[in-house]
């Protein structure tokens, strides 16, 4: 351009353009075409070259994400569901283990008490929590499917 950036574009400048030949990389082999998706019809306008390379990078893009989702993100939901399951499991249990030391007399049975109202209140909390880590996985799912994955 006037200002010195390089532009690229479809179509010719004022007839100033040349025709490129693009080759792989390696520098041999035949013109890669683009593959007709199961949708083209013939009323189409065919693709540009970066219409097709954007295509392939988003193919790709996807591609990763399915793996990225399959591979990581919903097993470690499906383990921090699993861990949270636990803790609070543990939690509860510590609380049961206290609550069976208090003395048979009033300040035994305020104790008591109060680690009962205590083990309410972690059950909320890990009930609550449970809900959201379940969401995410869903959430995780869905897309994973919506990509063609996560059987």
């Amino acid at each position: 351009g006037p200002d010195g950036k390089i532009a690229f574009q479809d179509a010719a400048c004022g007839g100033k353009g040349e025709k490129m030949n693009v080759r792989p990389a390696s520098g041999d082999g035949a013109l890669s075409q683009p593959v007709a998706s199961p949708s083209t019809n013939a009323a189409e306008k065919p693709k540009t070259e970066a219409q097709r390379i954007e295509g392939q990078i988003l193919a790709s893009q996807n591609k990763r994400r399915k793996q990225d989702l399959e591979v990581l993100f919903v097993p470690n939901a499906q383990t921090e569901i699993n861990n949270h399951r636990i803790q609070c499991d543990k939690d509860i249990k510590a609380l049961q283990d206290k609550k069976s030391l208090a003395k048979n007399n009033l300040a035994g049975a305020t104790w008591e008490s109060s680690i009962s109202s205590e083990m309410a209140a972690i059950a909320t909390r890990c009930d609550t929590r449970n809900r959201e880590l379940k969401d995410d996985l869903d959430t995780l799912r869905k897309e994973c499917q919506a990509l063609g994955g996560c059987k």
